[in-house]
């Protein structure tokens, strides 16, 4: 995500933020959060920034930790240096390898038993 644009905030490394943040662009969070955010853009926890709380956007990607739920429009990606503990619901969720996380999921999917289950 790393666009900044004039609809992207961003909480710098050294900046510690207690209570809820509603926005209408995007969020980057690099420092620490705790509390619930809403925002009607892209969010996104960088490496080294936390969120205690849960997150309501357009989509998210998590490189940090996430402690709380998460519940986008679009996609969730959590990367492979993500610490994620909650519920994640999207339209799509991807989970990179070496990611830790202890979640429930919802989100749309379709599963492809192969040929050897049709024939059944």
């Amino acid at each position: 995500m790393t666009r900044h644009t004039p609809e992207l905030s961003v909480l710098g490394p050294a900046t510690r933020v207690t209570g809820r943040i509603n926005g209408a662009g995007g969020l980057r969070i690099e420092g620490a959060v705790k509390g619930d955010v809403n925002v009607q853009g892209e969010t996104e926890i960088a490496e080294g920034g936390s969120l205690e709380g849960n997150v309501q956007g357009v989509a998210l990607e998590i490189a940090g930790n996430l402690l709380g739920d998460a519940r986008t429009e679009g996609a969730i990606l959590v990367r492979s240096s993500a610490k994620v503990r909650g519920e994640l619901r999207a339209a799509q969720v991807a989970i990179e390898p070496g990611a830790r996380v202890s979640v429930r999921l919802e989100t749309d999917f379709e599963l492809d038993f192969g040929v050897a289950a049709r024939r059944r």
